[in-house]
């Protein structure tokens, strides 16, 4: 009776094992492979469903944008303030005189000029109970003239009106949030500028009023518009 060589049964062995091994990796990458393949599809997909969403999303909001084009702006909080009505100019400087928009201040080294003064509404009431008055500083002192800042600070919001029939007179609405912050006339520049405002609540029947600005000629009988 033959035998088989234990060597060479050793050595198939080994080979059927390699085979089976190689066989069982390949099946694996292939499955990985396959897996893989599946996940990317389902991503491509949700990626493009999104993606179909987000577009009916923007089309039906460019469609109401379209039918109501006041949509497109944001809305303010602030009361709406009518467009600056610049006061009618007079000729001359002379102190004192009803309508007179330019007035000096700071013993003579700076000017105030009322630029305007609106009528606006009330956010609170809604009445037409407060006004704006928007006026320019301009220093006139040279830069030789020394001016310390106590002497040449103005307070916009220290701004009173004064009824020019009975007397009465009105203060600042909000000193802090309704007017402009102090303004420094040492710090100008000869014949430089700085803008500022006011709100003062003034009754709705009145036309005109005195405008009492710190360290400012009195303003008589300046009409309000609007």
């Amino acid at each position: 009776m033959r035998t088989r060589d234990p060597q060479a049964m050793d050595s198939a062995s080994n080979a059927y094992a390699k085979r089976s091994h190689g066989h069982a990796g390949l099946s694996f990458l292939t499955t990985l492979a396959f897996l893989l393949s599946l996940l990317s599809l389902g991503v491509s997909g949700f990626l493009a469903y999104r993606f179909l969403n987000l577009q009916q999303a923007f089309s039906g909001i460019d469609s109401v944008l379209n039918q109501n084009p006041a949509l497109t702006t944001s809305p303010s909080t602030e009361p709406a303030i009518q467009p600056t009505q610049p006061l009618p100019q007079t000729s001359g400087s002379t102190s004192g005189q009803a309508g007179q928009i330019t007035q000096p201040a700071i013993d003579q080294k700076a000017q105030v000029e009322i630029v305007a003064v609106n009528r606006i509404q009330n956010p609170n009431t809604k009445l037409r109970d407060f006004v704006n008055i928007q006026f320019r500083v301009r220093r006139v002192a040279p830069k030789t003239d020394a001016i310390s800042y106590d002497q040449g600070v103005i307070f916009p919001g220290s701004t009173t009106a004064r009824n020019p029939t009975t007397g009465e007179t009105y203060p600042a609405v909000d000193r802090i949030n309704r007017a402009t912050s102090n303004i420094s006339v040492s710090e100008l520049n000869p014949n430089a500028t700085a803008d500022a405002y006011v709100w003062i609540q003034i009754p709705e029947g009145t036309t005109a009023i005195d405008i009492l600005i710190p360290k400012t000629q009195a303003f008589k009988n300046v009409p309000i518009s609007g």
